[in-house]
């Protein structure tokens, strides 16, 4: 059999190895950073801007819409109003739902107003308005 040899001693240990760090590649990398920051800060207001041209250009488009369906709404109800308020529709509402019927001649009495523009208090005598205190 064979027999090692004894190990001749050595004078130096194994210690691991540290890398010192190189301030010239620490500025290099901050430098690199601060400059990609730079140009992407630009590119970032500029995206954001987009963002805030677009939701305004469909809440623009969302209004004229609502805008649009308002006024045919407003059409059609001046529509409805004119019809309800025309004189044929009142009189025919008024003969069916309420049982009203044109007077007679003999049922019409036109009174006079002793001033014009003052109404029913100028035709009233005055002793008449000295009892109503």
């Amino acid at each position: 059999m064979h027999v090692p040899a004894a190990a001749p001693e050595r004078r130096w240990k194994n210690v691991p190895l540290s890398r010192e760090r190189d301030p010239r590649r620490s500025r290099w990398l901050l430098t690199l950073f601060l400059g990609a920051v730079a140009s992407l800060v630009p590119l970032a207001v500029y995206v954001v801007h987009q963002m805030e041209c677009v939701r305004v250009r469909y809440k623009i488009e969302e209004m004229r819409g609502k805008r649009d369906r308002l006024e045919e709404t407003e059409r059609r109800l001046r529509i409805e109003r004119a019809t309800i308020q025309s004189l044929p529709s009142v009189e025919a509402r008024a003969g069916s739902e309420l049982g009203l019927v044109h007077p007679g001649p003999g049922q019409v009495v036109v009174a006079k107003t002793a001033s014009p523009g003052r109404g029913a208090a100028a035709s009233r005598a005055p002793d008449a308005r000295a009892e109503a205190r």
